[in-house]
């Protein structure tokens, strides 16, 4: 008899305890889930962020491409001038 109170204790023992451990570990497991989600809409955000930038620096660029464009065009004009000033002479 006292073999099988034993027995009857630890399986009610046991039963209570197997949802609670396996209620624990999928609360860790949702826990560690939020975690990586967290981590993954930080990691998107600063994504859009440098591409944001990245977009800002090709319209800088892009304007800067211009000014140099310009100022190359009226280099090339006023050298053919001065080439054709020295020509002459």
């Amino acid at each position: 008899m006292p073999e099988n109170f034993w027995l009857i204790l630890s399986g009610l023992a046991g039963g209570a305890t197997i949802p609670s451990l396996f209620k624990y570990l999928s609360n860790r497991r949702g826990q560690s889930i939020s975690v990586e989600e967290r981590l993954r809409a930080e990691m998107f955000e600063q994504l859009d962020k440098l591409k944001a930038e990245i977009d800002a620096l090709k319209v800088d660029l892009d304007h800067w491409r211009d000014k140099y464009l310009t100022l190359h065009k009226e280099h090339v004009k006023l050298k053919a001038e001065f080439d054709k000033l020295t020509k002459d002479k």
